[in-house]
């Protein structure tokens, strides 16, 4: 059976990264209490949801995968053996760019962090070279994703052109002087995580179905037309329910992933002094659609 509940261990490693953010730009910025309030509850609920199914599609893909070895297990030893060592490999890659991600998120975190130190220190020299050590495992940890197979054969060429920022002249002295050198690449982060975004959404719905379906083979015909009773009639009712709506929480997934777009936009609205109470309630409402698909998939 598939597993009801998800194990989060980090759950507040992406949550971090972007209030951090919310603290060094909206302060920089001058924005209003209240838009401090709305893009920062946008914050923690889009780490949330990110942060489960960054989780929930680790785990994912490798019960679609057991499921398919399972299914089609071949009677040739080596051909079997070889039949194995290939999906795991698969997941392996997965796993790995899943990790990274989540590398990623964590230095995204440091270092939002050292821009608001670097907005506030007394010591600009001290915060800038914190700055710079971070910012160079993050352009590592970024590398090693774009390098990932996984990643680099099914998502590499979705990463678009950089638009220009303007940053906002109340943005001052050595966070100026850091957000006009790295403001452009910060966005490509950003968009970096949008790409793994999609294509967890893909790969996600790819596991759920095909899980589903094994899973309905295994589970549910091969018992049923067996030629002995079925021993527990109520439990297979009650399985035979879980998997046939197990996918009906993807329906909404690729435009709830949406939000991932809205909030890289909405970081750079932020350094431009454009972010607006009305922007604040559409990246909620994008994100809270993110949030019930990923407590649905997670939940199966």
């Amino acid at each position: 059976m598939l597993r009801k509940e998800i194990t989060i261990k980090s759950k507040f490693v992406i949550k971090a990264s972007i209030i951090s953010l919310i603290g060094a730009s909206l302060v920089a910025c001058g924005a209003s209490l209240r838009e401090y309030e709305k893009f920062a509850r946008a914050g923690q609920e889009y780490a949330a949801a990110l942060d489960t199914l960054l989780v929930t599609s680790g785990n994912y893909a490798v019960d679609a995968n057991s499921e398919s070895l399972l299914r089609n297990r071949l009677e040739d030893v080596k051909k079997r053996q070889e039949y194995y060592r290939s999906f795991t490999k698969q997941d392996k890659d997965w796993l790995m760019l899943i990790g990274r991600m989540r590398q990623h998120t964590a230095l995204l975190q440091r270092y939002f962090i050292a821009l608001e130190n670097l907005a506030t220190s007394d010591a600009p020299i001290q915060a800038q070279e914190v700055t710079e050590d971070i910012f160079t495992q993050l352009n590592n940890v970024s590398t090693d994703i774009k390098g990932n197979s996984v990643f680099s054969d099914r998502a590499g060429s979705a990463l678009s052109e950089i638009p220009k920022i303007i940053l906002s002249n109340k943005i001052k002295g050595a966070l100026r002087k850091e957000l006009e050198q790295r403001k452009e690449t910060i966005y490509k982060e950003l968009e970096l995580q949008e790409s793994v975004l999609k294509l967890l959404t893909i790969q996600l719905t790819e596991d759920l179905k095909n899980i589903q379906n094994h899973q309905e083979y295994r589970l549910l015909l091969r018992p049923y037309t067996a030629a002995d009773l079925i021993s527990d009639p109520d439990a297979w009712i009650e399985r035979r329910r879980n998997i046939l709506t197990m996918t009906l929480s993807i329906e909404a997934l690729n435009d709830a992933s949406e939000s991932a777009k809205d909030f890289k936009e909405a970081f750079k609205l932020l350094l431009e002094d454009k972010f607006t109470i009305a922007r604040a309630n559409e990246l909620l409402s994008d994100i809270n659609s993110l949030v019930n698909v990923a407590e649905g998939i997670k939940n199966n």
